[in-house]
Formats: structure tokens, sequence, C-alpha cells
């Protein structure tokens, strides 16, 4: 079976093998205790059988003053382990950010991702719109 429920403190030995990081244990405690927040969500899923953490996805909800103050929201980081790939878990836990967003008052969800991933997310209600552009620094 498996369950999904928010990152916490503890989590991160096993979500930095997920997300193949290497952050600090001291960035990953403040990132949690001063980041993480009602507007800023990170949803994992346990394989309870085995106690492995398997995927992972992020809600940003942004305030707006257009449309009449409500929110936006922002899928990020829809991450599912290969081995647990194709057996619907993905679209569960985007199922579930979008139902936090809604909960939210959000009046917008957008996401960005490769073109090969657009049936994937059509699946779950998201249509081609725009383009999106960026600027790293990194």
């Amino acid at each position: 079976m498996n369950s999904i429920r928010n990152l916490k403190l503890d989590d991160y030995d096993k979500y930095m093998k997920l997300i193949d990081s290497s952050v600090s244990y001291d960035k990953f405690e403040s990132f949690i205790n001063n980041v993480l927040n009602e507007d800023h969500v990170i949803l994992v899923i346990i394989d309870e059988r085995m106690s492995d953490m398997v995927g992972t996805g992020t809600l940003f909800v942004e305030k707006k003053l257009t449309h009449d103050g409500h929110p936006m929201g922002h899928i990020e980081n829809i991450l599912i382990r290969p081995d647990y790939r194709k057996k619907g878990l993905g679209e569960r836990l985007v199922k579930k950010l979008l139902k936090i967003a809604k909960k939210k008052s959000c009046t917008r969800i957008d996401l960005n991702c490769d073109t090969e991933l657009e049936d994937f997310y059509s699946k779950s209600g998201f249509k081609k719109n725009q383009i999106s552009m960026s600027v790293y620094y990194l």
C-alpha cells in the first residue's frame, strides 16, 4: 500500500536519495522549518510495505492581486522512482496537489514540463497554455 503525506524532517535520508541531491542536513532542516508552510507544500509517497519513499511533488501557492485577489498554484518537481512508474502514483500525487490547491481557492494551477510529459499531465486536466521561458543564473 502506498500513502501520500507531507514531507517531514526525519525524511532527510530517503528524500535526498529520491531526488538524487546532496543538500546538507542543516539546509534541509532550515527549509522544513522556515520555508514549508500553508503556501508551500511538498508531498511524498511512501511504500508502506517497504517503508520506502517512492515519489514526491510540490505545490506552491502564490498570492495575487489579479483575479479578485485569489491565489494561483504552481505544481513542480513531480518525481516517481523509475521502478514505481506506470502504476498511477504520479496521477494520484498530482490529483492530491490539485485538491489542496482547490481548497486554497486557487483560480489557476500552472506547471512546466517536458513535451514528452504532456500526455501524462493532460490526464489530470492540464492543457497546453502559452509557452514557458527561463533565465538560469547558475
